[in-house]
């Protein structure tokens, strides 16, 4: 199944972060596309090149757990004392693409 991209749009997810070295921290999606992803994390990366992400996604009353491996592009520590990562899907399925298109699209 391709996916064609969708446009990037405010997100209010909220999930886990998991860290090569163990540490999973909890997060809120605040942008995402079918390409990539913008969260709020309390602490940073930690030297994580590769990082899996489990969110609690919800849309038109349907819900699901969605869950990718990412490469982070970008760590910014913010003006709300959080961690803000940009994200990049290395995996994720292509069922997860669908709901993340279904909600881009109607949110564009």
């Amino acid at each position: 199944m391709s996916i064609t991209h969708s446009p990037y749009v405010r997100c209010f997810w909220t999930g886990s972060l998991y860290l090569t070295n163990g540490t999973v921290m909890p997060i809120h999606c605040t942008h995402i596309s079918t390409k990539m992803l913008e969260v709020e994390a309390p602490d940073g990366l930690h030297g994580s090149k590769l990082v899996k992400i489990e969110l609690k996604a919800i849309h038109e009353g349907k819900t699901a757990t969605l869950k990718a491996l990412c490469d982070p592009q970008l760590d910014v520590f913010n003006e709300h004392n959080k961690h803000y990562f940009k994200l990049v899907y290395h995996t994720i399925s292509d069922k997860d693409l669908a709901f993340i298109k279904e909600f881009a699209d109607a949110h564009s």
